[in-house]
């Protein structure tokens, strides 16, 4: 993700438009600069990604999830700044407790434990 306007770029770990999924349809490469994700992702091994908040900013990213020390953290880009959140604003029935709740069983079970842990949340949720 490179901004010519604000001579900067960056280059998540992933990123998702979500509710922006069907204005971003069929854009490939041609992203405008002005059509930032509604999520990127940041995984941190070796070094913090907390440098890179500020271009995500500036780019004005709603929402960055860090892994951090096997934690993720929700932010928030609340006037103009990164913020905590409890929740996430992409997916409002997704906590950062119930995601850490998640990579805690990955550690402890397999993949299909935590396929089936996500699926079970959702069946509850719709119910």
């Amino acid at each position: 993700m490179n901004r010519q306007n604000l001579a900067r770029g960056i280059e998540p770990d992933s990123c998702f438009y979500i509710q922006n999924a069907r204005a971003g349809q069929g854009l490939n490469e041609a992203i405008p600069d002005d059509f930032p994700p509604d999520l990127a992702l940041e995984v941190d091994i070796a070094n913090k990604s907390d440098s890179k908040l500020s271009i995500y900013q500036a780019m004005l990213v709603p929402e960055v999830w860090l892994y951090q020390q096997e934690t993720i953290k929700i932010k928030q880009l609340r006037e103009g700044k990164y913020i905590d959140s409890p929740t996430s604003r992409a997916f409002p029935l997704i906590s950062a407790e119930q995601l850490n709740q998640w990579l805690q069983l990955r550690r402890t079970g397999t993949d299909l434990s935590v396929v089936r842990a996500v699926r079970q949340f959702c069946r509850e949720e719709r119910a």
